[in-house]
């Protein structure tokens, strides 16, 4: 079991506002943010599970309208 270190836990932030809490996605300071390029040699299903993952994330975790479009803006 992963503990909470600096109110983050596993590649979540969690912020306590005004008794909600709001999630966003973290990023280690080294993140990239790169995926598998298109013109790879990596199978497609890699390539297409990258993408899903991503998207996955982003409409599962909770986030705000803000951080939603930071997330997507990344990819």
């Amino acid at each position: 079991m992963e503990k909470e270190t600096e109110n983050k836990i596993l590649d979540v932030t969690i912020r306590k506002e005004q008794n909600t809490f709001t999630f966003s996605v973290y990023r280690k300071p080294t993140t990239t943010d790169s995926i598998i390029p298109l013109d790879s040699c990596h199978p497609q299903e890699h390539k297409h599970a990258a993408i899903h993952y991503l998207i996955n994330r982003m409409n599962t975790y909770g986030l705000n309208a803000a951080d939603k479009e930071k997330s997507r803006s990344k990819h």
